[in-house]
């Protein structure tokens, strides 16, 4: 099992960042999850609000949008993003 996995947010004019996490906690229309290293594939839409980042040195970071599609598959999830709310400083 991996401990890290690799995320990418992107929005139409950049890529804002990219690097190794231990875990994304977001809400879609259901309700809060997880996608920790080596999930299924999986993709979803996510509700306006934090994104929660586990990062490998143990501290939790969050980045608020508007409106996002996460994506994830082979270790690899990319979020795709009209335009942060906040600055991102991951």
């Amino acid at each position: 099992m991996s401990a890290t996995l690799v995320l990418r947010i992107q929005s139409p004019v950049a890529q804002l960042f990219e690097g190794a996490v231990t875990s994304i906690t977001a809400e879609n229309s259901e309700g809060l999850f997880d996608i920790l290293p080596d999930h299924a594939r999986f993709m979803s839409l996510l509700q306006e609000g934090p994104l929660t980042v586990g990062m490998p040195e143990g501290e939790q970071k969050t980045v608020n949008f508007k409106k996002a599609l996460l994506f994830f598959e082979d270790n690899k999830a990319t979020i795709y993003v009209q335009e942060p709310l906040t600055k991102i400083a991951l």
